[in-house]
């Protein structure tokens, strides 16, 4: 008796690799044919008025948002002290000023022009800080218009190079990256693999190097962020304790009518005698200053990241 046969094995069904990406550029430009009317309008839309409006609309439908429970437990968790009024009171408020930067991003070539919708703390102290220290590291986080916050270090004579994270969309992240640059004439990269080298050539080459450090990153250090651990990123206490450079941290303030404060903090490495521990003591000093910044603006920052766990 002959044995039988052993059944064929079939490929598995599902779109190929060129199928998927196909469908992916096709949703892609789709969503970016969305976006265009939209950033189109808020272009030719006056700024204040365009804030106002984007700021009511992000109000409204933050309420229904997936990531508004995970902001009010993560506020409630960080500020226990607050009432429940006051802490409704501030979600509001971060919509508010979510929806305000939004608007915000399409007139950066406004804010760059205008001196006067940006208020310099301490710009002789500053300028004199850039004169006599040469090379340091910037940090900023994301409250109030964190787009702005390096507007403050252009106006006082820096050409940095910043470091972003790039919108999955990649057409919308050329259109959005075309606004930002001019806040960074030097460079403006996306965070990648190869960052780190390319800020080390830039440092050597006498570019200052600046970078947004308020965000949770799961391949970073935990350091206390509002008395819980936090993972953070490490980079720039990296660099500073490797290069012997200070920090300077930034931010903005938000004021009326879409104008702003800037204002910032000069932060020395921690120095002892290893590395590790110096890199993870210098990470927990601007995670700590950004923490009193939270606490004296809370609903400028954005509370919808998840920032533990």
């Amino acid at each position: 008796m002959s044995q039988a046969s052993e059944p064929a094995v079939l490929p598995r069904s599902g779109p190929r690799p060129a199928a998927n990406a196909v469908l992916r550029r096709l949703r892609y430009r789709l969503e970016f044919a969305f976006f265009w009317p939209i950033a189109t309008l808020a272009t030719l839309l006056p700024l204040e008025l365009c804030a106002t409006w984007s700021a009511w609309c992000w109000r409204q439908l933050g309420r229904f948002n997936s990531r508004q429970r995970r902001a009010a437990t993560q506020l409630a968790q960080s500020l226990p002290e607050l009432s429940a009024a006051q802490r409704e009171a501030i979600l509001a408020e971060m919509w508010d000023n979510l929806g305000r930067v939004f608007a915000e991003t399409f007139h950066l070539d406004e804010f760059i022009a205008d001196p006067t919708r940006y208020q310099m703390a301490r710009e002789a102290e500053l300028q004199e800080f850039i004169a006599g220290r040469k090379r340091f590291i910037i940090v900023s986080l994301h409250s109030a218009n964190w787009e702005l916050a390096a507007l403050g270090p252009l106006r006082a004579g820096l050409r940095i190079a910043g470091i972003y994270r790039a919108i999955k969309n990649p057409y919308v992240d050329a259109f959005v990256t075309r606004l930002r640059g001019p806040l960074y004439p030097a460079a403006l990269l996306t965070k990648s693999r190869d960052t780190t080298r390319r800020f080390i050539k830039l440092m050597r080459e006498g570019i200052t190097v600046a970078m947004m450090s308020d965000l949770r990153e799961a391949s970073g250090v935990e350091v206390p962020f509002f008395g819980r651990p936090a993972p953070s990123t490490s980079f720039p206490a990296l660099l500073a304790v490797a290069h012997d450079l200070p920090i300077l941290a930034v931010r903005t303030k938000r004021l009326p009518r879409s104008h702003f404060g800037f204002d910032w903090r000069v932060l020395e490495p921690i120095r002892g005698d290893s590395r590790e521990e110096n890199v993870r003591a210098t990470t927990a000093l601007i995670q700590g200053c950004f923490e009193s910044w939270v606490r004296e603006r809370p609903g400028e920052w954005m509370w919808v990241h998840r920032r533990w766990g």
